[in-house]
């Protein structure tokens, strides 16, 4: 009698696979060593034309018994189920798949890729040692379980043959992960990296007589989970301000009084990252830049091509003029591209980022860091074209020839990946682990940010403290354990990497925290209505001063609230009280995302930014401070009674309500008033 698994029973080992630390290159990595196995051979092309690769790519990811060229979602990533696709992958064909993920410089450390057409894949040495960081997110969910795993594959299988008499529940999975097991040829190392053996069985509920149509288990999202304990400390501390910042976007702007520790703190969070990561490289993870005054274009930063450098020979004998004028920026984009390096938080640090005008000189960072949080299943650009990158790699190696004949000399961290990128024909693209943050300093010798680059950053103030507050050596920020900084940020690198925030509805980042990490619904629900009754109002007092705010806004203060919680939770708060502490995050969100644009004089402001004041404060357009003014001869604009927000008892917007009052005080006296000066 034949017996195969319940839409149900499938449907829970789907729920928990997306659960886990599992990220979606695990599927791809499955599908090559099911390939291997199926040829038996060390080497296999991973192509179409193979039928091993097609046969372990319909086991694996396909939705129907037989892939169809022109069906639609008919492949499907159990571990991308969180993000807007639902786990379907978009393009219709195998070759969106595997063939073209590994050939990206981050699996150089685990696969070896021929020069053969089509190109045969095969496990390089010692790959067993990196299989963590490539297919494993960062953070405290469990590892993916084996036998979810193997209820997944063998989800169209009868079993009656395997199962034969066997009637232990227990005994019936074991059995399950044994065939599967065997069918991949997986090593001890192997599943011991990446998978957790675990309990479970399989009872005869979990069988039926029929094979489960997809329709019935590919649905719904993720269950809940509680919250794991709290990370353990290293005894080092960071600035929470500048860590979420930085995980809800690569981007982070410090402004603030000359001298007052801007590119310290930065510098203080990379150097105790790289302490951190003493023992995984040898290479600096950070570089502060100084930005000039008369930097007019990329090439201070990236470089550029010249046909007039110095006679060199290449490897094949000939000679060459040709040269690249290699920069320090280039050269930490390079390292943080290496395979070993693709989940360690690397640094761009832009000391007085505004001597210059911004748009100019960091016009592709901007374009192409918004291009990756915009766009869904598709690449970024390269930021050095394919030309320049072959001509790099050969400075840079020629960099490491030795001065005598038989020394030794060991390839650098840029030289190797550059060298990696043009053997497997990749582009040099903007890598999620690189983060960026520019300090501002504002006088007469300085420029004033556009709303481009405005929006496209976070903008953290750097307050000055009392001369007895240096000496005393107390600082006014919110500080977190540095393991838990790390954390964050490489489960950033992780969401980066997998799109997992991209999507048309910026609220959907939070229901993750319920899906995830155990926030009651009801309570994120109230959060949401919060958040976007104080952004509307927001929106409704500042847009007849011409600062309205557009979509982008709206995204990171979502964006960052995610962030905000998931902080809170890894400190070791429960969720009750993580969303407890909402306010103080939404209170950071606006002051770094909706209040820097925020300039202009007495005529064009007129009282909105002490009405905005009053709103943050639950206030309406009829309180005793009322939310509400006049601009010029038109008419009075006020927040109604039913748009004011309810604020809980002992919180307010305590950074938003103080920056605008100052703001409110600086425009009377001067006549005119921006967020930075």
């Amino acid at each position: 009698m034949p017996r195969f698994l319940t839409a149900q029973r499938i449907k829970s080992s789907i729920q928990a696979l997306a659960d886990s630390r599992g990220k979606p290159a695990l599927v791809e990595f499955l599908v090559v060593k099911r390939t291997l196995a199926i040829k038996g051979q060390p080497s296999v092309a991973i192509a179409q034309s193979e039928q091993a690769f097609v046969q372990a790519s319909t086991e694996l990811a396909a939705v129907q018994a037989v892939i169809d060229a022109k069906a639609e979602k008919q492949l499907y990533n159990v571990f991308s189920i969180r993000d807007n696709t639902k786990g379907f992958r978009l393009g219709k064909h195998i070759s969106n798949g595997t063939n073209s993920t590994i050939g990206a410089i981050k699996w150089q450390t685990v696969i070896d890729l021929s020069s053969d057409k089509p190109r045969k894949a095969s496990l390089r040495p010692g790959y067993e040692a990196r299989l963590t960081d490539l297919l494993l997110r960062s953070g405290n969910d469990p590892k993916p379980l084996l036998g979810d795993m193997a209820i997944v594959n063998f989800r169209r299988r009868d079993l009656d043959a395997l199962f034969g008499g066997e009637t232990d529940p227990t005994r019936r999975l074991e059995l399950l992960k044994e065939q599967f097991t065997a069918e991949f040829a997986f090593t001890p190392t192997e599943i011991s990296e990446l998978f957790d053996a675990g309990g479970g069985e399989i009872t005869d509920s979990d069988l039926q007589s029929a094979t489960a149509s997809p329709e019935d288990y590919l649905e719904g999202l993720a269950t809940p989970v509680t919250t794991e304990d709290a990370t353990a400390v290293t005894g080092k501390s960071c600035s929470l301000d500048l860590v979420a910042a930085l995980a809800a976007k690569p981007f982070v702007i410090l402004t603030g009084t000359s001298g007052t520790g801007k590119s310290r703190s930065t510098l203080r969070l990379a150097e105790s990252l790289q302490e951190l990561y003493a023992a995984q490289v040898n290479s600096q993870i950070f570089q502060l830049v100084a930005i000039g005054p008369d930097w007019t274009s990329p090439k201070k930063l990236l470089g550029f091509r010249t046909p007039f450098g110095q006679t060199r020979k290449r490897e094949d004998g000939s000679e060459t003029n040709e040269s690249y004028e290699i920069t320090e920026t280039l050269r930490i984009i390079l390292r943080a591209c290496h395979p070993n390096s693709i989940k360690i938080p690397h640094f761009l640090v832009f000391d007085e980022m505004n001597l210059s005008h911004v748009e100019r000189y960091f016009a592709p960072f901007l374009s192409l860091m918004e291009a990756s949080s915009i766009l869904v299943d598709s690449e970024n650009a390269p930021i050095i074209d394919d030309h320049s990158l072959a001509v790099i790699s050969e400075l840079l190696n020629a960099e490491l020839k030795p001065p005598t004949e038989g020394a030794e000399a060991k390839p650098s961290v840029e030289a190797e990946s550059a060298k990696l990128l043009v053997s497997s024909g990749q582009s040099l693209k903007l890598p999620p682990n690189l983060f960026y943050v520019g300090t501002v300093n504002i006088d007469e010798t300085t420029h004033m940010f556009s709303p481009k680059v405005l929006d496209r950053a976070h903008v953290l103030e750097v307050k000055a403290l009392t001369p007895s507050q240096y000496v005393a050596g107390s600082s006014e920020s919110l500080a977190i354990d540095l393991a838990v900084a790390n954390e964050l940020l490489r489960e950033a690198i992780d969401d980066r990497e997998s799109d997992e925030a991209v999507g048309s509805n910026p609220a959907a980042i939070l229901d993750l925290l319920v899906t995830k990490h155990g926030v009651d619904a009801a309570e994120l629900a109230k959060a949401k209505e919060l958040t976007l009754k104080t952004l509307d109002g927001c929106f409704k007092l500042l847009g007849p001063t011409g600062f309205e705010f557009g979509f982008r806004v709206v995204k990171e203060v979502h964006g960052y609230m995610h962030v905000w919680t998931k902080a809170q939770l890894a400190t070791g708060m429960d969720p009750a009280a993580a969303m407890a502490e909402w306010i103080n995050g939404l209170d950071r969100a606006i002051f770094q995302k909706v209040l820097p644009k925020i300039h202009g004089n007495r005529s064009a402001l007129g009282d909105s930014l002490k009405a905005l004041a009053a709103f943050l404060d639950g206030a309406h357009g009829k309180s005793e401070t009322p939310a509400r003014y006049s601009l010029g001869a038109e008419a009075t604009v006020d927040i109604a009674e039913a748009e004011a927000i309810t604020i809980p008892a002992g919180t307010q917007f305590k950074q938003c309500r103080e920056k605008l009052l100052a703001m409110h005080a600086r425009l009377i006296a001067r006549n005119h008033v921006s967020f930075v000066k």
